[in-house]
């Protein structure tokens, strides 16, 4: 089984339980690296966010004993994805022995790791718990810091969308919605629809495939999107956890035709999520000396 059967397996599973996996990641909250105490990313966080664990924090076997601990016997490792950079050595051969160009630069392998309550004898990092801050606080700075965000107005309409055309962001009144967390859960895939647009990534013109193919890469684009920053600001959207059968059914139709959409629609989400938080550059200034982005760290 390949990487991308592998991870595509996982997500199935969970779909067919009747729960589209992602949305679990808006309580978890992104997932650590308890060694190096950095977030997961992209593909990564569909993966380890939506387990059963509480602990943020993920270790591999050998790490768990160079910290003095060891996994409890019995326990499974989840896998993660990991990128090898190839050297110009290596993309230089593989051209010549393929008579390919544009070779890709780097390919993935799988790592397993163990989440934190499947050791013992490691402590617990203080910051494994839930943290307090104000939730929709940060959810606002990010409306705060995204670069040449879209413009947002508020209309009377049970139908949010993004305009590519006007570049808008047309939202229903903050009172159409049952909480603050639904408003910004709702806005977030909206907004990483907005950073698609060809002065910010780009990404619209990108997308290869027919119009449906095109339409369900750019809405899992916003799903995954809109869930990295829901996990970030400490999101929770109860109300849409619930989904129709025919919403699952079309997720999971759209992976059993293409096994590698989740990591390329991750990688781009991942994309979107770090642009509206400040940490990347528009596409068109890209190439131009600028300043360094204000950006939300976690």
């Amino acid at each position: 089984m390949t990487i991308y059967e592998t991870i595509t397996q996982r997500i199935l599973t969970q779909l067919a339980s009747g729960v589209l996996p992602w949305r679990k990641t808006w309580k978890s909250g992104l997932p650590k690296s308890f060694s190096s105490g950095r977030e997961y990313r992209g593909v990564n966080i569909l993966v380890l966010g939506t387990t059963a664990y509480t602990s943020r924090y993920w270790l591999t076997f050998r790490e768990a004993q160079r910290h003095g601990g060891h996994v409890r016997k019995g326990e499974r490792a989840t896998p993660v994805i990991y990128w090898k950079w190839r050297t110009p050595e290596e993309l230089r051969r593989l051209e010549e022995e393929t008579g390919k160009e544009n070779v890709a630069p780097c390919v993935p392998f799988v790592s397993a790791v163990f989440n934190l309550e499947q050791v013992e004898g490691v402590a617990t990092p203080a910051d494994d718990l839930p943290e307090h801050h104000d939730r929709l606080q940060v959810a606002d700075q990010m409306l705060e810091v995204m670069p040449d965000k879209p413009e947002i107005i508020h209309t009377l309409t049970s139908m949010p969308a993004y305009s590519p055309s006007l570049d808008r962001v047309t939202m229903p009144h903050l009172s159409q919605f049952e909480s603050a967390d639904e408003y910004y859960a709702t806005l977030f895939h909206e907004l990483v629809h907005g950073s698609g647009a060809k002065h910010r990534l780009n990404r619209f013109g990108e997308v290869e495939g027919d119009r449906f193919a095109q339409y369900s890469f750019e809405e899992l684009v916003a799903e995954f999107g809109a869930a990295f920053l829901c996990g970030f600001a400490g999101i929770e959207n109860r109300s849409t956890e619930a989904l129709q059968a025919s919403y699952i059914e079309g997720w999971s139709r759209v992976f059993k035709q293409d096994n590698r959409i989740l990591l390329r629609a991750a990688s781009a989400a991942q994309r979107a999520a770090d642009y509206i938080r400040g940490k990347l550059v528009r596409q068109d200034a890209a190439s131009e000396s600028q300043p360094e982005p204000v950006s939300l760290s976690a």
